[in-house]
């Protein structure tokens, strides 16, 4: 079992989240689940995620079996980890298993969204900035490169932000999805 302290009830962790300003990190686990098994033995056994986590969010932990929050966060597949803004609300899912390195950029990507759909977007271009300066090979990149420049625009009002997002895009991930989306500011 990990070295994290997990909360079990939505509405203390909720609680805790507003009064620490941190986001809550939901993970949904079945003990039956391979994943959720590795989870358990790499990823949240790493002692840099137990360090980021007790440092950034609040975790909680949710059986699969526990059908009573279904409503609000629907699960497909386990493990499923969702970061939730102050007021529960999901702002990052991700499915499946990520090993120590690629998990941690998910939670950085997850925290900036917490921040820019809050309208903190310095506290937003901070996690993106740490993201892409620590893990700029990750998965997550693209994506967080993407944001970045849609927080720059949201601060600045300036369309060559995005204009100049797809052109960092279109140089260092030709073809990921998320330069893709960006392609029509290409037209600016």
């Amino acid at each position: 079992m990990s070295a994290l302290e997990w909360q079990t009830n939505l509405g203390y962790a909720e609680d805790s989240a507003l009064s620490a300003r941190k986001p809550i990190l939901l993970d949904v686990y079945d003990p039956s689940c391979i994943g959720c098994q590795q989870m358990d033995a790499v990823t949240y056994a790493a002692k840099d995620v137990v360090q980021f986590i007790k440092d950034h969010l609040i975790p909680l932990r949710k059986n699969v079996s526990e059908k009573s929050f279904y409503e609000k966060y629907p699960i497909i597949w386990t493990p499923t980890t969702i970061i939730l803004d102050y007021d529960g609300n999901e702002q990052q899912r991700n499915v499946g298993f990520f090993a120590p390195d690629e998990f941690i950029p998910m939670l950085f990507l997850g925290m900036a969204k917490v921040r820019f759909g809050n309208g903190e977007f310095d506290g937003a271009q901070f996690y993106l900035n740490s993201l892409l300066n620590h893990y700029p090979e990750s998965e997550a990149a693209p994506e967080a490169m993407y944001f970045k420049g849609v927080n720059h625009f949201k601060q600045k009002n300036n369309p060559q932000e995005l204009k100049t997002t797809y052109e960092e895009l279109l140089a260092k991930h030709p073809g990921s999805a998320w330069t893709k989306r960006a392609a029509p500011y290409r037209l600016l």
